[in-house]
């Protein structure tokens, strides 16, 4: 009895190696290529441009796979990947950076320090109003009524005759007296470096004067 059991787990054992075997050989070529990889310890430090200042919150991952990891609050990471996968590098107000792992990288550990470049991004013109429509806030405006007391204040204010005495009666404040006595110490300057001009057909004519004895005569 003990004898027949024993035949009955080996050909189980037999029968189980053969199954793997041939599940083997019918993968697919990709899938054995996969095997083919190297695992690589990919780990590095994420900056801002040029400077030492680390950036949070990138996201690094591989497309199309579920690995993928976040840097830390002082811009650092770590993440396996296997070699010749695409690295990405994304994060909100800045430029996606890519990074590809040689397909024969010979070490088990690859290190970099990744520059992000910000990312300008320009958001379109929201305007804000309490009505539907454009059209409604104008006709809102066109259909308002000013009242009778601000309208008559307002004819009272732009009145040409008020604006005069007001302009006759209030001071100067003191960027116009600034701009005054500016004004005034340009004027001193040009008349005291002033040339005085004559013209030369007065010369011209004082001297006929003189020959002619006119100035004798008076």
């Amino acid at each position: 009895m003990k004898s027949i059991f024993s035949h009955v787990k080996l050909y189980k054992i037999v029968a189980a190696t053969i199954l793997v075997l041939v599940a083997f050989a019918a993968m697919p070529e990709q899938a054995k290529a996969q095997g083919g990889k190297r695992v690589v310890q990919l780990s590095g430090f994420v900056t801002i441009g040029d400077s030492l200042y680390g950036v949070s919150s990138v996201s690094v991952y591989v497309p199309g796979t579920n690995r993928g990891v976040q840097t830390n609050q002082y811009g650092f990471f770590s993440l396996p990947v296997l070699t010749g996968d695409t690295v990405i590098f994304s994060a909100l107000g800045y430029k996606r950076e890519t990074l590809v792992i040689p397909k024969t990288y010979p070490s088990d550990s690859y290190s970099i320090i990744m520059q992000m470049q910000e990312a300008a991004i320009e958001l379109s013109e929201v305007k804000v109003i309490p009505w539907a429509t454009e059209r409604d806030f104008k006709e809102a405006v066109l259909a308002l009524k000013l009242p009778d007391e601000g309208r008559t204040a307002a004819n009272r204010n732009l009145d040409p005759e008020r604006l005069r005495e007001l302009f006759e009666v209030v001071p100067m404040d003191g960027n116009a007296n600034s701009r005054v006595f500016n004004q005034q110490q340009r004027i001193q300057q040009q008349n005291r470096h002033m040339i005085p001009t004559i013209s030369p057909f007065a010369v011209l004519k004082l001297l006929d004067m003189l020959k002619n004895g006119e100035f004798k005569k008076q």
